[in-house]
Formats: structure tokens, C-alpha cells, sequence
């Protein structure tokens, strides 16, 4: 789903807001737009909730993990391709999280194609400007 000027939206949901901030530089210098969210629980709570075609999510987070947010989103009939990304790999966080559906599990310090290419990967047949490819 898209914004109402047609533009592709990648949500990005990290408590560290030099990360958030990183992130939507980088995304926004490929086309997209972004949401930024400091936790889960704002996402959840935000009017742009069901804008997104990607969710990118650190793992570790107070109040709501990024599998935690994957997953509401799920239970809620709202599912996103999502990312998670982590500065504190862990091997069964991560086959959980990709057993569960999530698209990509990337480390910190984040490799930006690797960053790029899931993105991409996730949106599937939306260009950054919003049209089917």
C-alpha cells in the first residue's frame, strides 16, 4: 500500500535514533518513502500502520521485540515484508524469525546492498515512485 502521492513506503521501526535516522537517509536517497518509529508500540499506534510494503525492525527493542512486531502484525491480518536487523546476532532468534515468514535478518553494522537488495526483494513489483513494474 502506498501514500496518497503514490510513493512506495518503507516503514522503519528502531529504538536508536542515529540508526532510524541512517536508514531513512539511505532509503530515501533510493526513491522510497519513509515512517520512522522509535518502538513497536508506535507503529501500532500510527495512522500510517497499514502504509507501508516493507517494515525494516531492529530486533532488540524495550516493550516489543521486532519478531514481536512481525508477528502482531500477522495476528492482526496486516502482515508486511518485513526486515529485522540486530547489533547482537543470535543464531535461534534467528531461524525463529525466518521460520516465521520474515524476509531478511541482517547484522549491525548494516552492509548497505545487502540492506538494498532485501528491500527490493520485499517491495516485489513496486518501484520506489509507487508503480507496479
Amino acid at each position: 500500500m502506498n501514500l496518497t502521492d503514490g510513493g512506495t513506503v518503507i516503514s522503519i521501526v528502531d529504538d536508536d535514533e542515529s540508526v532510524r535516522e541512517a536508514m531513512a537517509r539511505l532509503m530515501k536517497a533510493h526513491g522510497y518513502l519513509v515512517k520512522t518509529f522509535e518502538s513497536g508500540a508506535s507503529l501500532l499506534n500510527s495512522e500510517h500502520r497499514a502504509g507501508a510494503v516493507c517494515l525494516i525492525a531492529d530486533v532488540q527493542m524495550p516493550g516489543m521485540t521486532g519478531l514481536e512486531l512481525y508477528n502482531r502484525l500477522i495476528a492482526d491480518g496486516a502482515p508486511v515484508p518485513t526486515i529485522l536487523i540486530t547489533a547482537h546476532p543470535d543464531e535461534t532468534v534467528r531461524l525463529r524469525a525466518l521460520r516465521a515468514g520474515v524476509h531478511c535478518y541482517l547484522t549491525k553494522p548494516i552492509n548497505e546492498d545487502d540492506l538494498l537488495g532485501c528491500v527490493r526483494s520485499a517491495v516485489g513489483n513496486h518501484e520506489p515512485n509507487g508503480r507496479p513494474r
